[in-house]
């Protein structure tokens, strides 16, 4: 299983663990299921029966036992239920994840790498310009080239 990773959040549900920028966040085990549970359907209702049979397995427990779990799991993360931005109530059905994740490490890399990339020519074209203030046709020039490159897609090197 990936870790996943949302907002500054990981959840790595191998090593049971949830760290916020990198700082352990304290789960108990139970609330922590039932954060992976909601975090493993981004988006999609999760109804109270099912995270009860997911969670708790077929043992019969009262919808008290959900709703102190939730909390737990919105006291984790800071979440508040009258302006969520992680778990959704769906009043009297269940609850939805609603942070939008991003499970894999190199989809995170190749985005930091692309804005890296854009930072760096932007910077090398700033250069570039003040250097060639005093020839206004150079310094003309290379405005031109930035506005190209602002507009092109980066390319992805085939190594």
């Amino acid at each position: 299983m990936p870790t996943l990773r949302f907002d500054r959040f990981e959840l790595d549900e191998a090593d049971a663990r949830l760290t916020r920028a990198g700082t352990p966040v304290p789960l108990q085990p139970k609330p922590f299921a039932v954060l992976c549970a909601l975090a493993h359907s981004p988006q999609r209702l999760v109804t109270k029966n099912a995270l009860l049979d997911s969670v708790w397995g077929h043992r019969f427990v009262a919808d008290s036992v959900l709703k102190t779990a939730i909390s737990d799991v919105r006291a984790a993360l800071g979440d508040d239920p009258r302006e969520p931005k992680y778990i959704e109530t769906v009043s009297r059905r269940g609850y939805r994840f609603i942070c939008a994740a991003v499970d894999s490490p190199t989809e995170m890399a190749s985005a930091a790498e692309r804005n890296s990339s854009a930072d760096i020519r932007r910077a090398a074209l700033a250069a570039l310009t003040v250097l060639c203030r005093s020839d206004s046709t150079a310094a003309d020039l290379i405005r031109i080239v930035a506005a190209t490159l602002e507009h092109e897609q980066p390319s992805v090197n085939a190594s």
